[in-house]
């Protein structure tokens, strides 16, 4: 051993934590927002809402001229 090098201290739970994070199951990563997802959203109801609404504001619109 030369006298220009020291010896190094190894710090053995440090290196077991990197080891057991490096080895860890990476987590999945999370689905990208508007990849597979409905127009209207998650509720199951939204396209006949807006169709309801669709027709009621027509409804409001043609009436009167009718009458």
């Amino acid at each position: 051993m030369s006298a220009e090098r020291k010896p190094e201290v190894v710090d053995l739970s440090q290196y077991k934590k990197a080891r057991a994070e490096a080895q860890a199951p990476k987590p999945a990563a999370k689905p990208v927002k508007g990849a597979g997802e409905p127009l209207l959203g998650g509720r199951p109801k939204a396209g006949l809402i807006l169709a309801a609404l669709i027709a009621a504001l027509i409804a409001a619109a043609v009436l009167p001229k009718l009458l």
